[in-house]
């Protein structure tokens, strides 16, 4: 096991923004591109992930820290703090059996495309610590490794079915032909595209928002810098800046929202030539079968709704977490929910009225299940030699299928209602897979006739 660890822990050494670029180049050459272009779409592909690393770190750090003046003026005193997804998953690599899972979200992906069950190949390397946060959550609970990479496994499955189902809606939304998306946030749009859904018959037809549209409805205010300009100057008034420093966030967040579209326009220009390579290979040598590439999330982090409706959610989330009863957390590291915001973009086709409802309804959540987990991280970090203050708990608010991992920890401890939640689970998933194939139909229609 030491030598897969250091296999693997070399490979996660080298950062997204090396190890892609060279799985694209050599997927390149495996598919016949010449090798300079190979070269230059891998390239690409690692200037785009760096700057829109760059931009996401930019918008979070200033924006976070007006969130933490927010909660340094009101006082708020919880027990555990949330330091976000790097730690969180920083410290389940520590785990004993973290390493296994390469191997097996390797082995799984590999067995469905040979047998066919499957269009994704997942380079995505990264997002397997996600299956050890999940199998370590089960394993922490039920006391056997064993049945948590089972439902590790599981998960793999369901993210690659999910990634099969959306390919051309992604692709639609993106421009980008060719990938597809096994991230297990996007799991949660079995939940979120239902509540999509009924909003339809609440809302009217003319609340479809969009970053487009809403330019037509209020002019310049819909333009993306004037946006981040008046919702980044409005959250550091709420974070007790001055009027001059409240005026700079708003600046900064302009200037974020500006750049995220410029930026992401990378990922096309990287990898459409391979897109295009592969399908021609294929086309070739297996009639009838088409391969993607599966990636992670920031491929969508273009899209300014994304960012607006994670702003706008952040004095949501932190006055709630004030007030709502039995939460022990005090969201921080992971403000900038990403994983309900990103999801909901896809299942409401960057519907931003929407996208707000749901990300609302979900912080509650989001507090509840940081919480219940809060003890079992903690626990882990003693286990491997950390050491927090006494009294303080270590958590992870606003984590990827927060809602999924609630309900299957909670089934596993025998709570009755995670039962009826299991349920209703396994029926929206059944429906929710119907109705993508719809969508996926229109989604292709509309690509065909724009070709």
């Amino acid at each position: 096991m030491e030598l897969i660890a250091s296999v693997f822990q070399s490979i996660l050494d080298l950062g997204a923004a090396v190890f892609l670029p060279f799985v694209i180049f050599i997927l390149g050459i495996a598919v016949r591109m010449k090798v300079g272009k190979a070269f230059s779409s891998g390239l690409t592909l690692g200037v785009a992930f760096v700057g829109i690393s760059l931009v996401i770190t930019f918008i979070m750090g200033n924006v976070g820290a007006a969130a933490e003046q927010f909660a340094t003026n009101t006082g708020i005193q919880l027990r555990a703090l949330d330091l976000g997804w790097a730690p969180a998953l920083g410290l389940c690599w520590q785990w004993q059996y973290a390493f296994i899972m390469f191997p097996v979200q390797i082995g799984i992906n590999l067995i469905l495309l040979f047998l066919g069950w499957t269009d994704t190949l997942n380079v995505d390397m990264w997002n397997v610590a996600n299956k050890i946060f999940t199998a370590f959550l089960v394993a922490s609970v039920t006391g056997s490794a064993v049945v948590g990479f089972a439902v590790a496994a599981g998960q793999i499955v369901f993210e690659l079915k999910n990634a099969d189902a959306t390919k051309h809606q992604l692709h639609e939304l993106t421009g980008i032909p060719g990938i597809s998306m096994p991230h297990p946030m996007f799991l949660s749009n079995i939940f979120f595209y239902p509540i999509s859904r009924l909003l339809d018959f609440v809302l009217p037809a003319k609340s479809n928002l969009n970053a487009t549209n809403l330019k037509n409805y209020i002019g310049v205010f819909g333009e993306n810098h004037v946006m981040g300009f008046i919702i980044g100057t409005l959250i550091g008034l709420i974070g007790g800046y001055s009027v001059g420093a409240a005026l700079m966030l708003g600046i900064q967040a302009g200037a974020a929202l500006t750049l995220f579209p410029l930026v992401s326009k990378l990922f096309m220009t990287a990898l459409t030539p391979l897109s295009d390579a592969a399908n021609t290979f294929i086309k070739k040598r297996f009639p009838g079968k088409e391969i993607v590439i599966g990636l992670d999330w920031p491929i969508l982090a273009g899209n300014p709704e994304i960012w607006v409706a994670i702003i706008l959610t952040i004095p949501v989330a932190l006055g709630t977490a004030m007030v709502l009863p039995g939460n022990s957390v005090f969201p921080f590291g992971n403000l900038m929910n990403v994983c309900v915001c990103a999801a909901a973009f896809m299942s409401t086709r960057g519907n931003l009225i929407k996208m707000i409802i749901i990300s609302y309804l979900m912080v509650p959540i989001l507090c509840w299940s940081a919480s219940d987990f809060a003890p079992m991280l903690s626990q882990l970090a003693l286990d491997t030699g950390s050491k927090l203050p006494e009294g303080q708990l270590m958590a992870w608010w606003g984590m990827d299928i927060a809602e999924i991992r609630w309900i299957v920890v909670s089934a596993f401890e025998g709570k009755g209602p995670a039962f009826a939640g299991l349920v209703l689970f396994a029926v929206l998933a059944f429906f929710y897979f119907k109705w993508m194939k719809k969508e996926e139909a229109v989604s292709l229609s509309h690509l065909e006739a724009g070709a």
